[in-house]
């Protein structure tokens, strides 16, 4: 694996972006998860949170404070429910309630309070409160997954394409990417020509899915953003800046299909594991009419295209193939034998594939 780029906690990425790292490394996190201060304003939108690392509330202080002049967080948006972007809700609200109440006057009424919370719709306006009656507490935007997300959290709706005013100078567009999980959502900023991709776009390595078709689908959608623009920058959930966002889409489009082909390749050579060929004696345009075909398990694959990998690391790679493996059964490239357990399953080469 790449060694990983060493990242600043605070950074400012751009006129309207400051970058603060949730401090959470780990070999699932890269660096750490990457939240966002997004706005030209003194208003500004939180996407993210983290995962609850109490070190990060005085990061977050820090970055309002000093690189932002004073500025206040007006609304959070979460990508999806992985705990390392939602888990730091609870802190960062209780934050934002005493800081909020410490720059402004609460409310001077219950029905005050309430009207500064208005439902969102396909243009959500987060410019319209009073700063006299601000909220205590921020709304806390996403698209919902009701089974996932907290019910003691109170999400307010986010949908696709939901045009999203931070200030009169900075728009963001939701784009429901999912994939890596049902709800994902990326957001597109008009006015930097900018994509923020959470986790469906990492600045190093590639990232993992739960349905590989919806994922190639939302890389291809994310591929579209931009008009006329050739390139834009990807602003990831983990890692670096991406500086030609659409290459990087590109190429991990590319490296999802090669490993298709990889799969459908091991599958069409002889015999089970012990009598595959090793994967760099396989053509990556191997035709697969000469190919006997033979059928194997889920780890019978990994053996022979992770045959360089340590074993240890075989599990998780199993689970990577089978997703494959689903992708290429819904699109009638292979189909299995029936088995109580999918990992037990042999999976075979379609008629119509291997004819081709």
């Amino acid at each position: 694996m790449e060694s990983l780029e060493r990242l600043p906690n605070i950074v400012r990425l751009s006129e309207r972006v400051v970058r603060v790292l949730g401090l959470n490394p780990s070999r699932f996190t890269l660096q750490g998860t990457n939240t966002y201060l997004i706005g030209k304003g003194s208003r500004k939108v939180l996407l993210d949170t983290g995962e609850g690392i109490p070190e990060y509330i005085p990061l977050l202080q820090s970055a309002l404070d000093k690189e932002l002049q004073g500025a206040t967080i007006s609304k959070v948006i979460c990508s999806h429910w992985h705990h390392d972007h939602v888990g730091g809700i609870q802190d960062v609200m209780s934050f934002l309630a005493a800081r909020n109440i410490q720059l402004h006057d609460p409310p001077t009424t219950a029905s005050d309070a309430a009207s500064s919370s208005a439902p969102v719709t396909s243009t959500v306006d987060l410019v319209d409160v009073d700063t006299r009656h601000v909220q205590s507490a921020p709304g806390i935007f996403k698209f919902l997954n009701p089974e996932h997300d907290d019910p003691e959290t109170r999400f307010q709706a986010i949908q696709d394409l939901d045009e999203i005013k931070v200030d009169d100078q900075t728009t963001l567009v939701t784009l429901h990417t999912p994939g890596h999980t049902s709800d994902h959502c990326s957001f597109y900023l008009k006015e930097e020509n900018t994509l923020f991709t959470a986790d469906c776009v990492l600045g190093q390595g590639t990232a993992v899915f739960e349905d590989l078709s919806a994922y190639i689908k939302s890389l291809e959608r994310q591929l579209t953003v931009g008009g006329s623009s050739p390139s834009y920058k990807i602003y990831p959930g983990h890692g670096p800046v991406i500086q030609d966002g659409p290459a990087k889409i590109r190429d991990y489009i590319k490296h999802r299909l090669d490993r298709e082909k990889q799969i459908l390749q091991v599958l069409q050579s002889t015999g089970s594991n012990g009598g595959s060929p090793p994967l760099s004696s396989l053509p990556s345009t191997a035709p697969t009419a000469v190919l006997t075909a033979g059928p194997k398990t889920a780890m019978e694959i990994v053996a022979v295209i992770y045959e360089a990998y340590p074993v240890s690391l075989h599990a998780a790679a199993e689970h990577q193939v089978l997703l494959h493996l689903k992708k290429l059964e819904k699109d009638g490239k292979v189909h299995r034998d029936p088995a109580e357990e999918i990992s037990d399953a042999l999976w075979t080469v379609s008629t119509t594939q291997a004819s081709l």
